[in-house]
């Protein structure tokens, strides 16, 4: 029997990590926790043994120690699996380590999402599979937020053969005697994007590495390298949505378990009004005017994908619970269900939209919840629907269609019957903009400063126009 030594040392004198000796030690039955902790001789020849190691002649006659010179008992542990481990197998080195289990784990992602997207059962939220040596198991499968997952039933997939790719990715490194570093792989079906990266949190906080395409493994561009643009924009020629095509669309997205409580139209010119006012991308009081309804635009709007395509946006679903918010967005068209496209976004309360390029819909919503919420800026108008074609999980079966207020500045605009029309503005030398206005009735912030709102200022006209009498600029804010 060798001479007793602490796992560092021996991690020192196997050119390994301590890591990688706590997991042998822990295989062959000697509970070791700490680097500083010493082990018995035989422990330290069974390590030598599981990584190849030769002692030098100094050790192995013990160095004055005392230590027995007897010959070296041949390797009689079995490694994990049941696996004998030759005892000239010796560990690659770390990077040659690394560069190898990434190409492989490459390799694994589109027979993962094959498995996910033929599924007999639709599977809406990323599945991330992991190897994570904190956890029991060390291997598993989690929601982007950490919840344990299992295949829906009548799926199809199955749990082990999931897992069971990543395990046979590390068994190789395993019967060398290393511990594979941790691994966190996502697949998002409806999106077919996939990442890893060395941590859930990683994932989570967008820290990871290049998502790709989980099907062809083509990187896709990073959010931040996508054109600018207009985050958002009105189709110029489609199908015009009135309230009487609003009820299939509502019965298209509600299921028995869950569905909006009540629908609006956002008609076109509020559309035109709303995206118009995202032009300086300004931050808007993100409160919602209803926690759980379908908002319908009466024209699509034109959102980017991720990828930096296109899609038409029909239909926006927000819900509000108590701790959580979520939002679902549809395309459609007339008389056809809604299909639902992007991917679902959600979050902890209160909703605070995401300001960039890649999320338009949060935008927009924002935009049109604050020029309701302003006054005198929208009107509402109810509409009932037909006695055949009930709307399931609304209040009253009705649609609420939401315009421009007639008789207003904005109406002059932006309404076809005011005394303008949107693309009749020689005579507006001023957009219409958002401004931050005081609302000392709302009292003071926690640093003393009078609390304030975005308002939208309409267009106006400065000075007086070519031809025409000199008016007075009049600016109408109904807080």
């Amino acid at each position: 029997m060798g001479e007793s030594r602490r796992v560092f040392e021996i991690a020192q004198a196997t050119k390994t990590d301590v890591k990688t000796v706590l997991h042998i030690l822990k295989d062959v039955g000697v509970s070791a926790s700490q680097p500083e902790q010493r082990v018995d001789g035989d422990a330290v020849d069974a390590v030598y043994e599981v990584l190849g190691h030769r002692p030098t002649p100094a050790l192995a006659q013990g160095g004055g120690t005392g230590r027995s010179s007897a010959p070296k008992r041949q390797p009689t542990q079995t490694y994990r699996g049941g696996v004998g481990k030759p005892a000239a197998l010796r560990p690659l080195p770390r990077h040659l380590i690394n560069a190898e289990r990434e190409a492989a784990i490459r390799q694994m992602i589109p027979l993962m999402f094959s498995d996910l997207a033929g599924s007999g059962v639709p599977i809406d939220e990323p599945v991330v599979v992991y190897h994570d040596v904190a956890k029991q198991p060390e291997y598993g499968l989690v929601t982007l937020d950490g919840r344990p997952w299992m295949p829906p039933g009548g799926s199809g997939v199955s749990w082990r053969q999931l897992v069971e790719r990543l395990r046979t990715i590390d068994r190789p490194y395993r019967d060398r005697g290393l511990m594979p570093g941790n691994a966190f792989v996502l697949v998002d079906v409806r999106t077919r994007r996939a990442q890893h990266a060395q941590s859930l949190k990683r994932l989570r906080n967008g820290a990871a590495g290049p998502a790709f395409d989980a099907l062809t493994l083509e990187e896709t561009p990073a959010e931040s390298q996508l054109p600018a643009g207009a985050p958002a924009r009105l189709a110029p020629r489609a199908q015009t949505f009135h309230a009487t095509d609003v009820p299939h669309l509502v019965g298209s997205v509600t299921s028995p378990a869950d569905g909006p409580e009540e629908a609006f139209l956002l008609h076109e010119e509020l559309l035109a009004l709303a995206v118009d006012s995202l032009e300086g991308d300004e931050k808007l009081d993100s409160l919602p005017v209803h926690i759980n309804a379908l908002w319908v635009f009466a024209r699509p709007v034109i959102m980017r994908r991720p990828n930096g395509t296109e899609r038409h946006v029909r239909a926006v679903w927000y819900r509000q619970g108590a701790q959580l918010w979520r939002m679902r967005t549809f395309a459609a068209g007339r008389g056809h269900d809604a299909k639902e496209v992007g991917e679902r976004l959600s979050g902890r309360l209160p909703f605070v939209p995401v300001w960039d390029e890649t999320r338009p819909e949060q935008k927009l919503l924002a935009a049109v919840w604050a020029l309701m919420a302003q006054g005198g800026v929208t009107e509402s108008e109810r509409h009932a629907t037909a006695p055949e074609s009930p709307v399931p999980h609304t209040r009253d079966g009705g649609i609420v269609v939401v315009r421009v207020q007639a008789g207003t500045s904005h109406a002059s605009v932006y309404r076809a019957d005011g005394d303008g029309a949107t693309n009749e503005r020689p005579a507006w030398s001023v957009r219409g903009h958002w401004r931050k206005q005081p609302y000392p009735s709302l009292g003071r912030d926690s640093e003393g400063a009078i609390v304030s709102r975005m308002i939208w200022i309409a267009s106006y006209t400065k000075g007086s126009l070519p031809g025409s009498a000199s008016d007075e600029k009049v600016i109408v804010v109904r807080p």
